[in-house]
């Protein structure tokens, strides 16, 4: 089945493209395709995705499956034409009390 990918921010800049098709098995779960990417994109992602230390990803790392935050370590089932989304959160900057 093939899904497509989407590249936000710090995801986007580290991989190099806005998005992309995958193709992908039959009843993967979103945690396979991690595993996929951080086999794909290793150097680029480290530290977003572990790829030496499976499951283990960065706490400020988001992934949307069709616009619905999805938790990757709850075994999110993905169909064939879902879109994933992966950004980074962003923060920083002054706020005054």
């Amino acid at each position: 089945m093939r899904v497509k990918i989407l590249y936000l921010g710090l995801v986007r800049k580290k991989v190099g493209k806005n998005e992309e098709e995958y193709e992908i098995k039959d009843g993967s779960s979103l945690l396979d395709l991690l595993s996929k990417l951080a086999k794909t994109y290793s150097e680029n992602l480290k530290g977003i995705l572990d790829a030496e230390k499976e499951s283990r990803l960065d706490p400020t790392f988001i992934v949307t499956v069709n616009g619905a935050i999805a938790d990757p370590q709850r075994g999110v089932n993905l169909k064939d034409g879902d879109t994933v989304a992966l950004m980074t959160l962003i923060a920083g900057g002054y706020c005054p009390l």
